[in-house]
């Protein structure tokens, strides 16, 4: 059986309003481009960074770090993301073993 990507990821409504406080309304939409983006391709390249932002924004860029592959990656996107794969994992592994029974 094929498993299809996951279409979600959780969102922290407060932890954003504190996170994007002192953005521009431009910048917070560059950013959560940049946050789907990230969940759906995975790290991005500074081609990409630079496709979304029109041009370098020390704000935008700070949420992206540079990895050791010289791409940009969200750390707390990604932290929450193998978050929610390792619970959706566990959860199928309960149904196969329940379905086994």
């Amino acid at each position: 059986k094929i498993m299809s990507k996951d279409p979600a990821f959780l969102f922290y409504p407060s932890d954003w309003l504190v996170g994007t406080a002192f953005m521009s309304y431009e910048q917070k939409g560059k950013y959560i481009d940049l946050l789907c983006l990230q969940h759906q391709h995975g790290p991005l390249s500074p081609e990409q960074m630079l496709k979304i932002c029109g041009t370098y924004d020390k704000d935008v860029y700070a949420k992206f770090p540079v990895d050791e592959n010289n791409s940009h990656v969200n750390h707390r996107l990604s932290t929450e993301k193998a978050k929610r794969d390792n619970f959706c994992n566990s959860r199928r592994i309960n149904r196969m073993k329940k379905n086994e029974e």
